[in-house]
């Protein structure tokens, strides 16, 4: 058990358990919610007949009373694409982004299942950025196959005059390829349009992902959304997460006293954060709560058990 997805999914389970309401409320913070939450989860990863009873209750929430940031939704619609529901995580993300059209990632996962259930049409036509990323998909998928680089020009030259083209983009890249295959006349109709980059977009998805991230408000949550595990030696802007850091260097090596030393602070942190307000306290226990299971159970920190008691 290695590594932030872990000990995210620790925090939420652990978030969660202290509730024994099992009603979501509209706060995506609250107990409630996440005590929800919890137990649907749990009961989709139990067997067939449990998974598809907690879908069903995940399914009428999103319909009726879903929290106001449309994250139940959006789970939803994780749930039913990762099993190739696609019509179903459609309608869901749709959903979600109904309640929060500004988020980055849920606008990302309803191109991609518009795409898989051929819903691009009706994505471009009710929701408001629906037509570009109808237009992204349809050039994306075109370029990607060389005998239907021709069909792509359409939604290239869509992107093109909505500013969403650089030159970079049109030198490397799935739509480099694309580009080169277009006429001398299609390419000088695209060039007109095209912009220099003033922005590494990667970066800009990274920073507006880290933004929505409600856990974001406790932890460094940066190299979780960039896909991977934290580079040895990196050093994190977060107190609290540079002090777990340090924790987990100093069990790696069975350094008691630097771990008694990192956990003092983690937790002394996390005192500070507390009193921020109702929100990060909720989030704040749920992590001294993660953490105690990660030194309780996780074999990287076996050497300092004992740490345990310190909770």
């Amino acid at each position: 058990m290695k590594g932030f997805g872990i000990f995210l999914f620790s925090f939420l389970i652990i978030y969660s358990c202290s509730a024994p309401n099992k009603n979501p409320t509209t706060d995506p913070y609250s107990l409630e919610t996440l005590s929800f939450l919890e137990e649907v989860l749990l009961d989709v990863w139990e067997s067939a007949d449990s998974r598809e009873d907690a879908l069903s209750r995940l399914r009428y929430v999103c319909r009726n009373k879903d929290t106001d940031d449309g994250f139940l939704c959006y789970t939803w619609g994780l749930l039913e694409y990762r099993r190739g529901n696609f019509s179903e995580s459609y309608t869901a993300f749709k959903k979600a982004l109904e309640k929060n059209p500004d988020d980055t990632l849920y606008k990302n996962m309803l191109r991609l299942s518009a795409e898989s259930s051929n819903n691009l049409e009706d994505m471009s036509l009710t929701f408001e950025e629906g037509k570009t990323l109808a237009a992204y998909s349809k050039a994306i998928r075109s370029c990607g196959e060389e005998y239907r680089h021709k069909e792509a020009f359409p939604s290239v030259l869509f992107l093109a005059k909505e500013g969403h083209l650089t030159k970079d983009m049109l030198r490397k890249g799935v739509f480099s390829e694309c580009y080169l295959s277009f006429s001398e006349p299609e390419k000088s109709e695209i060039l007109p349009y095209i912009k220099t980059a003033r922005s590494i977009y990667s970066d800009k998805l990274l920073s507006d992902q880290v933004k929505t991230d409600p856990f974001s408000r406790v932890w460094d949550t940066g190299a979780y959304h960039k896909g991977g595990e934290t580079k040895e030696g990196t050093v994190s802007n977060h107190p609290i997460t540079e002090s777990w850091r340090k924790l987990r260097l100093a069990a790696g090596t069975g350094n008691e006293n630097g771990a008694r030393e990192a956990l003092k602070l983690f937790l002394n942190e996390i005192q500070v954060l507390k009193k921020k307000g109702k929100k990060e306290a909720d989030l704040c226990l749920a992590l001294e709560r993660s953490a105690k299971l990660l030194i309780d159970q996780d074999p990287v920190y076996s050497k300092i058990r004992f740490l345990s008691k310190e909770f």
